[in-house]
């Protein structure tokens, strides 16, 4: 019986350094901002070349991260160093301080997008200094920060591109002030989540008529009053993705009947 001999196609080993850069970097881009650091980086001569090309540091997400054994903030400085001042899209999460923010804004002009999870030792004073600096954003979600309704007003007039907008906060303020902020203040949102809110129907009534352009409106997890069937109906047929508030759902069930929300069972979620 002949001896097995291997095929040439068996013996061929694949040469990681000899692959595309453009394809090399969608593959290390499929990495966490702390595997590339502290990790991929670490690897080759060239791998170490793409990971400090500006383009892989364009958005950067630093959330959900529990690396104990690393200095997040440190890490999260060299990342953007990275940049290059080109990032665009940032996610940042408990670690975050005032300082921290302070340094992003100041070097990321470019910036798009700033999303911020239960940044509990950020203040609105601090937020609002950083967000002057950041004159092209659209997107800003918010999650931990105290506010009330005059803050927001005052975002609104700083960042007058933002398109999406999403609070979750332990509100100061009763009623409808966030709302009619909100409203009044940031007229080009295509997309709004409010968490934790009072509101009637004079605030829903006000985004209606300020915030012409939306096309999902999450009021899942405010608090309502006085709820009027009609203006919800409005909203399902003026706004494609209506999430309605939780509170009153069997209330509306009985007023409006089940097919008054049969188109908008696809909701804006995160």
């Amino acid at each position: 019986m002949a001896a097995f001999e291997p095929s040439s196609t068996m013996e061929e080993t694949r040469n990681w350094s000899e692959m595309p850069d453009e394809i090399m970097r969608m593959i290390l881009e499929r990495l966490s901002a702390v595997e590339v650091l502290n990790s991929a980086q670490k690897v080759c001569r060239n791998w170490r070349m793409i990971c400090k090309d500006p383009e892989m540091w364009k958005v950067i997400d630093m959330h959900h991260i529990r690396y104990t054994n690393y200095d997040i903030e440190k890490l999260t400085k060299q990342a953007l160093h990275r940049s290059g001042g080109e990032l665009i899209d940032i996610t940042l999460d408990s670690f975050v301080t005032e300082d921290l923010l302070d340094y992003i804004s100041r070097r990321s002009s470019k910036l798009k997008s700033l999303r911020l999870t239960n940044c509990l030792r950020i203040t609105t004073f601090g937020l609002i200094r950083a967000l002057k600096r950041l004159p092209h954003l659209e997107t800003l979600h918010l999650s931990g920060i105290f506010s009330c309704s005059e803050h927001i007003k005052v975002v609104g007039q700083i960042c007058p591109q933002l398109k999406s907008f999403r609070m979750k906060t332990q509100f100061l303020e009763c009623n409808d002030a966030y709302a009619i902020a909100v409203a009044n203040s940031m007229p080009a949102l295509c997309h709004l989540q409010l968490h934790g809110i009072t509101m009637t129907d004079n605030g829903l009534q006000a985004i209606l008529h300020g915030c012409l352009r939306l096309e999902s409106l999450d009021l899942h997890h405010c608090f309502y009053r006085n709820l009027d069937a009609n203006l919800v109906k409005l909203c399902g047929d003026r706004i494609k993705d209506f999430k309605r508030p939780y509170f009153y759902d069997k209330m509306l069930d009985e007023l409006c009947g089940d097919n008054v929300f049969s188109a908008n069972d696809h909701f804006w979620l995160d």
